[in-house]
């Protein structure tokens, strides 16, 4: 009789909550229940009157059950739960549409001819840096264009024209950007944090997450940085 304890054990290893399917756990506790019951039938029936079965095992085994269907039942809760809380983020998200906003990336996209907008930190969160090296990568990783801007007390506004450093104009598409703090003496500082500002477009939802569409560029609701 071993087949709650079976059972136990593949729900206790199954996948996460978000990525249950917690009716069909459900018929297959419902379809192991009738086979155990069965077998449990079968064996009381067939049972040697002078050794009975060990009233305690199949009581322990029918407990196992009951715990499954209360795990599976708190499964079905949060699902519940989650469900809700993904439908007030699309709620939320959907409030920006029209806004102007601050995100978190490193690519911006180019789209007839006009890049997102960069804010470049202020002097106070660049640490040693007065000045600010903006690098444009491809897909490939070559540099096309790079920009130095100088730092002030507030942020910095930057964007790219759509131009390489001949000064010809590249095709419209998704490029990385890189931003590297430069010291009074012109020595590298290391990575500065930056942000693309844009209007929000429109919102989608991509698995569990809402996506804000600036533009061409698609970005989380975790990326979000500042309206």
């Amino acid at each position: 009789m071993t087949l709650a304890t079976n059972l136990l054990s593949s729900t206790t290893a199954a996948t996460p909550v978000s990525q249950a399917t917690s009716s069909g756990a459900a018929a297959k506790l419902g379809a192991d229940m009738n086979s155990f019951l069965k077998l449990l039938t079968a064996q009381l029936q067939n049972q040697d009157p002078l050794a009975p079965m060990d009233a305690n095992a199949f009581t322990a085994q029918l407990a196992q059950y009951s715990s499954i269907e209360q795990q599976i039942a708190t499964n079905k809760n949060m699902e519940s739960l989650l469900d809700v809380q993904r439908a007030n983020s699309m709620l939320s998200a959907t409030s920006l549409v029209g806004q102007q906003v601050e995100v978190a990336s490193d690519s911006v996209t180019l789209r007839s001819g006009t890049a997102q907008q960069m804010q470049l930190p202020a002097l106070g969160q660049a640490g040693t840096a007065r000045q600010a090296l903006v690098t444009v990568t491809d897909a490939s990783g070559t540099v096309l264009r790079q920009a130095t801007a100088s730092l002030g007390s507030d942020a910095t506004s930057w964007r790219w024209d759509g131009a390489d450093s001949r000064g010809k104009r590249v095709v419209d598409g998704t490029y990385k950007v890189a931003v590297t703090g430069i010291d009074s003496s012109g020595a590298a500082t290391g990575p500065l944090d930056f942000t693309l500002r844009g209007t929000v477009d429109s919102v989608s939802r991509s698995g569990d997450e809402p996506r804000l569409s600036l533009g061409s560029l698609s970005v989380g609701f975790g990326n979000l940085r500042r309206l």
